[in-house]
């Protein structure tokens, strides 16, 4: 049985491709501070380099004593932060899947085979705090971690740029690939670093774990810059099935503008908002 936050929560992202206020730094990247009503925090993802760091100072956002860190997947644009973890104060604990720790490459023709697996200084820095989850756990009340998320024939596009093994065989299956699901009365907030899983996959986990419940917010990357339209059609049906009246998306990163305003046309201009960095959400 999993416990719900029956108070306020506040989101803010630290990093976006993008950014919601001139002042704040952008990279291709994510990390997100949630705050609990506990008053508990947490990071997801830490981005590429340490911009989360240096955009939640310019925000007068103190990083010391988190409550934990959790990984979506472990591609250096949401790991290489944790190059810097020595920088944070209180030694928070590091949740992902196991499968973070496997080395992947991208291979585009034509192009220099780019390491996009989690850097070896954040895999020093972070190994000696992590803590395994291999499908579903409550990290917090009102807090769930959602990973190793099947795949339904239909509902995962393959992400093009090709992941690879070190060897060279693959593409990876990406088995890392996690969501964060946050329970409040209205409904699910639903936090996705890049949704390899396939977005519909991830929300069809999530409800076979929560039948009853709502989706209130679609938070981070959903990988849907090449999409065709008929899996962008898919994720439509799929969200209405599942959202409340007061659904929004509030997504950048690997999203796509082409996704977003196939969005816009299925959802209102309301209901699809920009994230980028700076940007702060309260439920």
């Amino acid at each position: 049985m999993y416990s719900a936050d029956t108070g306020k929560v506040k989101i803010t992202v630290l990093t976006d491709d993008t950014v919601a206020s001139e002042a704040l730094l952008a990279e291709h990247g994510v990390s997100i501070l949630v705050e609990l009503a506990s008053g508990h925090r947490w990071l997801i993802d830490t981005g590429a380099t340490d911009i989360f760091m240096e955009n939640a100072r310019r925000m007068g956002i103190s990083l010391d004593n988190l409550t934990g860190i959790a990984i979506t997947h472990g591609h250096d644009d949401h790991t290489g932060g944790l190059t810097f973890y020595s920088r944070l104060k209180g030694n928070p604990p590091v949740y992902g899947h196991p499968y973070i720790w496997h080395k992947s490459y991208q291979i585009r023709p034509g192009m220099p085979v780019r390491i996009t697996g989690m850097p070896y200084l954040a895999r020093k820095e972070a190994a000696p705090f992590f803590h395994a989850v291999n499908h579903v756990a409550q990290l917090d009340d009102g807090l769930c971690f959602f990973t190793d998320i099947p795949r339904e024939p239909g509902s995962f596009a393959p992400i093009a740029g090709n992941f690879f093994n070190e060897d060279g065989t693959g593409p990876v299956p990406l088995i890392d690939d996690a969501a964060i699901v946050i329970r409040v009365q209205e409904g699910l907030i639903v936090i996705i670093g890049c949704g390899h899983a396939g977005y519909t996959n991830v929300l069809g986990a999530i409800h076979k774990e929560f039948p009853e419940e709502k989706l209130l917010a679609v938070i981070g990357g959903l990988h849907l810059t090449n999409a065709s339209e008929t899996v962008l059609a898919e994720a439509v049906r799929c969200t209405r099935r599942f959202m409340t009246d007061r659904f929004a998306f509030h997504c950048g990163h690997c999203t796509g503008e082409n996704a977003l305003r196939y969005f816009r046309k299925a959802f209102g201009e309301k209901a699809v908002r920009p994230m980028g960095a700076g940007r702060t959400l309260e439920f």
